[in-house]
C-alpha cells in the first residue's frame, strides 16, 4: 500500500468522492442549525442526480445540469418545508417520506437512461499555475486537478463558516434553531428563515446528487446515490453542526470509498508481505464486497462515538421542534 502510484489514484479518488458528501452534509448543517432535520437526504441526491443527468444529456451542457439539479433539489426539498414548518408535520416522518418519494420517481423516471453515459466534467487545473503544481507527487493530481464542483464544495466550507459564525444571518440561523420564541420577539420571521435554510440544503443536495452522475461517475443507473445521503446526515453529527469539522468527516469517508474502489487493483496481501493465517485473513479482508462495506461499518462507529461526545450540548436546542407562534 506505499506504493507511490496506488497512493496517487487513490488520493486522486478520494477528492471528487468526499465532494458529494461535502456538499450535502454542508446542507445538513444549513437545514439543522435551523431546527429542521431532512432525513430525505438521499432521496434529494437521487433526484438530483438523475435531473442533472438528463438536462446534460438534452442539453450536452454540464453546467446547465447542474443548475437543473440545485432547482430540482430545492423543489422536492420545498415539499418538506411546507409539511414541516407550515404544517407541523413530523421532521422524521416527512424526511424518510421525500427519501422514499425520491427512490420511486428517479426509478419510475429514469428508466429510459439508465446506463447511459455522459461526458460530464471534465477535471481543470488553476490558470497560469495548475499544470506546474499538478506535477507534485503523489497529491498533485488529487489537490490540483479536479472538477469545477469539486473545488467549489470545498471552498464552500470556509464560506459557509463564515457566514454561520460571523455574520447577522448566521446569528439569526442560531437564534432560530435555539430558541425560536426568542427570535420571534426580536422580530425574526421565524417561519421564512427556515424555509430559506431547508430550500438552501436542498439545493445543496441536489447538486451533490448531480456531482455523482455528472461527474464522479458520468453515468446514471438507479440507485447511483448508494446510501451517500444517509452518510451525509451522519456527518452533520459527527461534524458536531460545523461545516469546517464536515471537511474532516467528507474526506475521511471519501477516501474509504476510494480505497473500495482502487484497492481491486492492488494485491494486498503481496503489499504487506503477509503469508500464511495472516495472508489468509488480510485475503478475505481485502475481498471487493468486506471492502464496500467500510463506509457504513465507519458511519455507525463514527455515530456512536459522537453520540457519547455530543451529549446533546452542540445540538441546536430546537432541533425537530415545530414552531407555532404565541406557544411555548
Amino acid at each position: 500500500m506505499s506504493d507511490p502510484g496506488f497512493l496517487t489514484l487513490l488520493l486522486d479518488a478520494a477528492v471528487p468522492a468526499a465532494a458529494p458528501l461535502l456538499l450535502a452534509s454542508l446542507g445538513g448543517i444549513v437545514s439543522e442549525r435551523s431546527g429542521v432535520v431532512n432525513l430525505g437526504v438521499e432521496g434529494i441526491m437521487l433526484i438530483g442526480a438523475l435531473s442533472g443527468f438528463a438536462v446534460t444529456v438534452v442539453t450536452g451542457n454540464p453546467y446547465v445540469g447542474l443548475v437543473a439539479a440545485a432547482l430540482a433539489g430545492l423543489g422536492i426539498s420545498l415539499v418538506h418545508a411546507v409539511l414541516c414548518i407550515s404544517l407541523k408535520a413530523n421532521q422524521i416522518i416527512t424526511g424518510i417520506m421525500i427519501f422514499l418519494l425520491g427512490v420511486a420517481v428517479t426509478n419510475f423516471l429514469g428508466g429510459s437512461w439508465t446506463d447511459s453515459t455522459i461526458d460530464g466534467l471534465a477535471p481543470v487545473t488553476i490558470p497560469v499555475v495548475g499544470n506546474t503544481l499538478t506535477q507534485i507527487p503523489v497529491v498533485g493530481p488529487a489537490v490540483f486537478s479536479n472538477s469545477v464542483i469539486d473545488y467549489a464544495a470545498f471552498l464552500l466550507v470556509p464560506v459557509l463558516w463564515y457566514v454561520l459564525e460571523k455574520t447577522e444571518t448566521g446569528m439569526k440561523i442560531t437564534a432560530v434553531g435555539d430558541n425560536p420564541e426568542a427570535a420571534d420577539t426580536m422580530g425574526i420571521n421565524v417561519s421564512r428563515l427556515r424555509y430559506a435554510c431547508v430550500l438552501s440544503g436542498g439545493a445543496l443536495a441536489g447538486v451533490a446528487g448531480a456531482q455523482i452522475s455528472i461527474s464522479f461517475a458520468e453515468v446514471w443507473v438507479p440507485g447511483i446515490v448508494a446510501g451517500r445521503g444517509w452518510i451525509a446526515v451522519a456527518l452533520v453529527i459527527f461534524a458536531q453542526w460545523s461545516p469546517s469539522r464536515a471537511v474532516l468527516g467528507a474526506v475521511l469517508f471519501g477516501g474509504l470509498e476510494a480505497f473500495a474502489i482502487r484497492s481491486q487493483q492492488l494485491n494486498i496481501t503481496r503489499a504487506v508481505g503477509a503469508d500464511g493465517a495472516a495472508a489468509d485473513v488480510i485475503s478475505v479482508l481485502a475481498e471487493p464486497t468486506i471492502v464496500s462495506l467500510y463506509p457504513y461499518i465507519v458511519t455507525t462507529i463514527v455515530l456512536v462515538y459522537a453520540a457519547a461526545r455530543t451529549e446533546g450540548g452542540a445540538a441546536p436546542k430546537a432541533l425537530l421542534d415545530s414552531y407555532v407562534r404565541g406557544e411555548g
